[in-house]
Formats: C-alpha cells, structure tokens, sequence
C-alpha cells in the first residue's frame, strides 16, 4: 500500500509542485463522491475538459469530505492545511499515480478478462462460483458488483476507472486473493482504464451490436475489443506471464478479430470454445435437454468427456459455462475439480434468476432491449412443458422510445399473459410510456395494464395458479431501485417476489 517516500519520488520526478510537505493518504481518489478523511484527491480532465469553476467546486468538496491532499492541472485555492500538488496533465498520469501510491500489482495474483457484447456478467459469476468450490479466494470486478472476501459495493461503472481499479486490485491483494475475474469493457479499453494490468486469461464471449454511439461502427466496436488480446495480452507476454486466450469458435467475427491480432505475440495460446456439435473446439459443452431444473450436458475437454448438470435457465448460458471452465483450465486447474462444481453453481442475481422454484416458479431477468426480451422468454419456454406463461415488463423513460412496441410484440407473441407496467419511467409520464408500448400489440385479455409495478408484480403473481406456470418479471434484474422523475427510491424485484409469498 502507500510508501509516503516513494509516492514523493514519483511526485518530483513528474515534475509536480507541492505545498507543503506531504501528509499521510489512505487512498487515491478521482471520484469526489468516493472521498473521504485522509485521501489524495485528483482533479482530471474527463471526455469533457475540466473548467476552473467545475474543478475548485470539486476541490471544495473534497476538502469538506477530509481529504489531505489535493493533486490537479488547474492552479486552485485551498485550505492551508490542505496539499495542494500540482500537476500537468493528470488525465494521463492516472497509471503512474495509481502505480506509484498503490504499488505495482503483483504477478502471483491471477488475472482473467472477460469481454464480449453478451455474457460478461454470467462468465465472471461462474468463473468466481466454481473457483470458490475449489477453495480459492477470489476478488470480481462487474458490472453488478465489486467484492472479494470481506468486501461488496454495487458498481458504478462495468470496469472501473484506474484509480479505483487499483484500489480495489490492492484490497484484494490485502485480502489474500489467489485469483480476479473482471469484466473489461471497450469503453475500458479505448479508455485504457485497464492500462499496466497482466492478464492470465482472456475471454472473448462473442461480439453483437452495442455502444455504437461511442464506437460508431461494428467493426470499431469489434476492434476495440480486439485490443485486449492484441495489446494487454502481449503486454503480458512481455511482462513475464504466460498469456492464454480463450475464445468462442461459434462467432466467425471473434474468431477472425483474434487471428488477425497476431496470437504469436502472446505466444500463441489460445483455447476455443463450443456448445454446437458441428463446430468443433477444444473445450466442447453439448446440451442433452433441460431435466429437474437443470441442464444435462457433457463437458468434453482435452480427451475427457464429464458429465455435467448446469442449473442455470437458458441455453445461452451453456456457452458461459464452456468459456468459464476454458478459463479455469487453462489457469492450470483440474477438469474433475472443474466438472464436478459446475452443478453447483450460484444464481446470476438478475440474470435469469430463479427466484422460486415451487409453483409458480419466478425468474428475474435484466431483459431491457427487444432481443434480449425475446431471448428470455425463449430461455423460459426451454424449460416448460406445460402451464401459462406471464411476462412482466416495462420501458425505461427518457431512453430510446423506439423500442417500446417491438418488445411488446415479442412479449405478445412469446407469453400466454403479459402485464405492461413501469421501468425507471424518470421524467415521462409512465402512462405515456406504457401508451407507446401498446402501439406494439392487439389489444386483448392476454394484456393486462398496471403503472404501479409492484401492484404489477402482484397481479401476475396472484392470478399465475397453475401448477406449471411460471412469471418471468423483465427489465430491472439485479437493480434495487426505481427513479420516477428525478427521485430514486428503493425497490426490487426479487424483494418484491419474496414479500408477496411471505405474506401468501
């Protein structure tokens, strides 16, 4: 952790003024709202150039959190007592302070990226799940949550920015971590949030269409995240690592973006993934059928073939297992330790959770776009043979309204009951936006309205009361909130399940 003489070094060497002499820090921080007594605060600019008056009101609230010390680009008035340190260009100092106060991350913690347009979230859950089985203790960066063993906080961002990338990093450190599991964004990357960072293992997942208001086109999109195995895993290489890519064989866009990084410098390892029979891989997962809430598979891997039970809703979630056990192995894990955890495995919270299983069975998704609705529903109906189908779902306000009907159209045609209700409406009428969602269907007894989305909730739960129906409530997932105009307040859906068959 922090080396007051070592930090000072680096300082004099950067060229920085102080002054005074430098106090004693506990962290380094770049997120006002993160500060606290006794932090170095640093004053940046973001996509967005830092104005004198937006950095002094930051510098002033940071000062009345406690921090000791204030380091930024812009000449800023502070308290006496306060370090003031200035220096040019912090946006691209970040790693050097980060590496500086923190400490360089030490190769004996194994790092696994996981990035792709799906499944991020899935794979590092698994990843963690079967690794804690095997009695590892193991640090996660997401976009739920960052944790390790005796620490939790809800995420802000997918991947965090550097400096509390390294916070964390040396927490889990401290913590005893054998092993971090982080999905890597391609914001993260062109933003080189993840820069001085070793990989292990790299998984790419697959590549769809997303953040194109960023990335413009698909190809970008694709290229952006090509970096992490042409740039950080040859990094690794040269840093004295071992690199393996991990790689799905079913996405010919994948599969082609990772050959045309030239694996040779990473040295070439690569592992490829596969749940189609006829598309070959070396780590192979072929789905017998869903069974007693469970998937039946065979899990084939360097010449052994296990079988495997995979607890998890939806048949895209077998390709998440197959990246996740690639993952492992190829950290030099055994396959029967890997095989065996898998039927295990925890709940995804938010993520096609089954929150019941007793009638009717409950499932929670974060379903929020019209192929991902879709998909969910699709993922419900795999594992039912019988009994009614309830959806529940709504659109989020002040977002794209082009959505709304189509995925009320996939809801009508994909359930036997639909409930349209609210989602985050912020600051549009909710019955506006439920309005524009009904453009999307025919109006009829399978179609039931309700603004309130807890009263929502309830209404689908009270009339699903056939033995083999199943609700799946859509939209907010893992989410403990809902913003009607600007205000937040608490709420889940899984809460909200539980508390109605507490009270039943």
């Amino acid at each position: 952790m922090f080396q007051k003489k070592t930090f000072q070094m680096l300082l004099s060497s950067l060229g920085a003024t102080l002054s005074c002499a430098l106090p004693d820090a506990r962290f380094l921080i770049d997120d006002s709202r993160e500060a606290g007594v006794g932090d170095y605060f640093v004053i940046r600019d973001g996509t967005t150039v830092m104005t004198v008056e937006r950095a002094q009101q930051l510098a002033n609230e940071a000062v009345a959190a406690g921090v000791t010390a204030i380091i930024s680009h812009l000449k800023l008035s502070v308290p006496e007592h306060i370090c003031f340190i200035y220096l040019e260009d912090t946006r691209h100092r970040l790693l050097e302070l980060a590496q500086g106060f923190y400490g360089p991350i030490p190769d004996h913690l194994r790092l696994v990226a996981v990035t792709g347009t799906n499944g991020k979230t899935t794979t590092t859950y698994l990843v963690e799940s079967i690794a804690q089985q095997m009695g590892l203790r193991v640090g996660v960066l997401g976009t739920i949550s960052h944790r390790y063993p005796g620490y939790f906080e809800n995420s802000e961002n997918t991947t965090p920015g550097t400096l509390k990338l390294y916070k964390l990093l040396h927490g889990m450190v401290e913590a005893q971590c054998d092993l971090v599991v982080m999905e890597v964004s391609s914001h993260a990357i062109c933003q080189d949030r993840i820069a001085g960072l070793k990989y292990d293992v790299a998984v790419w997942n697959n590549l769809g269409v997303d953040h194109l208001d960023y990335h413009k086109t698909r190809e970008a999109y694709g290229h952006a995240k090509q970096q992490l195995f042409s740039k950080y895993l040859a990094l690794s290489k040269k840093g004295g690592k071992h690199p393996v890519a991990i790689v799905n064989a079913m996405d010919a866009d994948v599969m082609r973006l990772v050959n045309e990084a030239n694996p040779q410098t990473w040295g070439g390892k690569c592992l490829t993934f596969s749940t189609d029979e006829t598309v070959h891989a070396d780590v192979m997962v072929v789905t017998s059928g869903w069974h007693d809430h469970a998937w039946r598979a065979n899990l084939n891997l360097s010449a052994v073939s296990k079988e495997i039970r995979i607890p998890l809703v939806g048949r895209y979630n077998i390709a998440n297992v197959a990246a996740a056990c690639a993952a492992l192995y190829a950290l030099g894990y055994e396959i029967a330790h890997i095989s065996h955890a898998i039927s295990h495995v925890s709940q995804v919270p938010g993520r096609m959770q089954v929150v019941r299983e007793a009638a009717p069975r409950v499932i929670v998704d974060f379903a929020h776009t019209p192929e991902a609705l879709d998909s969910a529903i699709k993922a419900t109906r795999e594992t039912m043979t019988d009994g009614t189908l309830w959806v529940v779902f709504g659109c989020g306000g002040d977002r794209d309204a082009s959505k709304r009907p189509l995925m009320a159209r996939y809801a009508q045609e994909g359930a036997d009951k639909v409930v349209v209700t609210s989602d985050n409406p912020r600051t549009e009428d909710p019955e506006a936006i439920i309005r524009n969602i009904l453009e999307g269907v025919n109006l009829s007894s399978q179609i039931y309205v309700e603004s309130d989305r807890r009263r929502a909730i309830h209404l689908a739960l009270e009339k699903a009361t056939g033995n083999h129906d199943v609700v799946l409530i859509a939209g907010k997932g893992h989410e403990d909130y809902q913003i009607i105009g600007t205000t937040k307040t608490h709420f889940s859906d899984v809460e909200e399940v539980l508390a109605f068959f507490k009270t039943r």
